[in-house]
């Protein structure tokens, strides 16, 4: 590649915000493409076509209809749409057939669609084999020229075997490197041997492949394991977490395998959207503030959302929490340790999220027991989760695991300090008593100690005010990232 030609990288990932948002995946898919375009990287996106994508709203145009491809040991075919990232000229290709057809992104159990003239089962699992497939047809039927393809998590991890496979027929893709992106280790789409005759792959033709399918562990397709092996390189969203995945502890099972590939795995640090979580532009905020005004105007919106979920307006730290209420959140030291420091404290805290019945059942029941200090939101509310971030004191992050996490930086944009724990990309972002309070132990005790930790902040107005603004000094743009993924993009080529 010539110094003077422009990176050409496709991108393609489950979700992509605004268009298919689940969790952090769509906001990494829908802000990195444009950070690199603006670090002159020629990027295009792919994404299924799912059935609640509004065409007309975003302008979607079809590209070619009925692009054959051979699935489940029939000739089937997709049609190819484009549209543009918003605020870009980033080009987004849409893989439209009737396996995502569904109003959701992950279907999860067996859903019935008709396929080739027959009405068959599906799962999550094959929806997604068959759109890493249909990248690769895509790319030998466009005769696209690239330099990388890049994968994100476990639905896109048989792309870089689909490449592979490609290029033993295609000369084009002989040059097309891949990068495999990690953003959740414990989510790896585990499946039964019939998903490589389903994809029409070939077991002794790639070596990852090959590994997996003639391994001893119960006979399953591992397709996470099957990417850490195949791609050229492997990333994770935090480079603390990069470190953590070699270790049993965090490692899921696959630990063994990223020793092996060791030399080829970096860490980068997802960013957030400066120009979505903006304090000066918000408009869910009562108020909006800068660095200069943050000590007056986010008193305002402390009391405005009090005042929303029927709290009193009383001088007192507001701990926020917006999250999956799941356990790798840390929900279950979180709540006995709220329970312990409520029952002796003049404090307020409001939760915000779905996730495990038995966690949102136990956040309830803690709100009853103190209904003038805790209110339970078991929904989302993107409205209501701004106005967390910018009306809040204190923003809880006690995870038992974290890729990365993108609250804690969302919170210290906002001028809200994190209650962080001591891992993944937490440990990268969150300095301890300068702009956040970490703790390290996962336990109750020391998750109750950070909390009584944050009242002393609280009650030194010097201290406090220090924190927050050495938070908002913070730099977590998508800048910074997008050039450590060109820096990479190049070390592949």
């Amino acid at each position: 590649m010539s110094k003077s030609r422009k990176l050409k990288v496709l991108m393609a990932g489950a979700e992509l915000a605004p268009f298919a948002k689940v969790g952090g995946l769509g906001d990494v898919m829908g802000a990195l493409p444009k950070a690199l375009a603006r670090n002159n990287v020629d990027v295009k996106v792919m994404l299924p076509f799912y059935g609640h994508i509004d065409k007309r709203k975003h302008k979607v145009k079809l590209v070619e209809k009925n692009i054959s491809i051979e699935i489940d040991n029939e000739v089937d075919s997709f049609d190819l749409y484009k549209t543009t990232l918003p605020g870009s000229r980033v080009p987004l290709f849409l893989v439209k057939h009737p396996i995502f057809d569904f109003k959701k992104v992950y279907i999860g159990s067996k859903n019935v669609v008709k396929m080739s003239g027959k009405r068959k089962e599906i799962k999550d699992i094959q929806r997604f084999a068959f759109f890493a497939k249909a990248i690769a047809r895509t790319i030998e039927k466009k005769k696209w020229e690239l330099d990388v393809v890049h994968a994100h998590d476990w639905h896109l991890a048989l792309l870089p075997t689909f490449i592979d496979e490609y290029s033993l027929r295609h000369p084009h893709f002989r040059n097309i490197k891949t990068l495999f992106t990690i953003h959740n280790l414990a989510m790896q789409g585990i499946t039964g041997l019939d998903i490589v005759d389903y994809g029409g792959l070939h077991n002794k033709m790639t070596p990852a492949l090959m590994e997996d399918y003639y391994d001893k562990d119960g006979d399953v397709i591992d397709f996470m394991k099957v990417g850490i092996l195949s791609a050229d390189y492997i990333n994770t969203v935090s480079p603390n977490y990069a470190k953590e995945i070699l270790t049993k502890e965090y490692g899921e099972g696959l630990e063994q395998y990223l020793q092996r590939r060791k030399k080829n795995l970096y860490g980068i640090i997802n960013g957030i959207d400066v120009r979505v979580f903006d304090p000066q532009k918000d408009k869910f905020l009562k108020k909006k503030y800068s660095l200069k005004t943050v000590g007056k105007n986010k008193k305002i919106n402390k009391q405005f959302l009090q005042t929303k979920q029927g709290l009193a307006k009383n001088d007192v730290p507001l701990f926020g929490l917006v999250s999956r209420l799941v356990s790798q959140k840390g929900m279950d030291i979180l709540v006995p340790a709220l329970d312990k420091v409520l029952a002796k404290n003049e404090m307020q805290v409001i939760v915000l999220g779905t996730g495990d019945p038995m966690i949102e059942k136990q956040v309830v029941a803690l709100a009853k027991k103190y209904p003038k200090k805790v209110k339970a939101n078991i929904t989302f509310s993107l409205d209501m989760a701004q106005r967390i971030y910018a009306g809040s004191d204190f923003f809880l992050m006690p995870s038992r695991f974290e890729p990365c996490g993108l609250g804690q930086m969302m919170a210290m944009r906002y001028g809200t300090v994190p209650i962080a724990r001591k891992t993944g990309g937490l440990k990268d972002t969150v300095k301890n008593n300068k702009t956040g309070v970490v703790f390290e132990k996962y336990t109750i005790t020391a998750t109750k100690v950070a909390l009584e930790q944050a009242l002393k902040i609280y009650n030194n107005p010097v201290k406090m005010e220090k924190m927050v603004k050495a938070g908002m000094k913070e730099d977590f743009s998508w800048e910074n990232s997008a050039k450590m993924y060109k820096n990479l993009y190049k070390k592949l080529k």
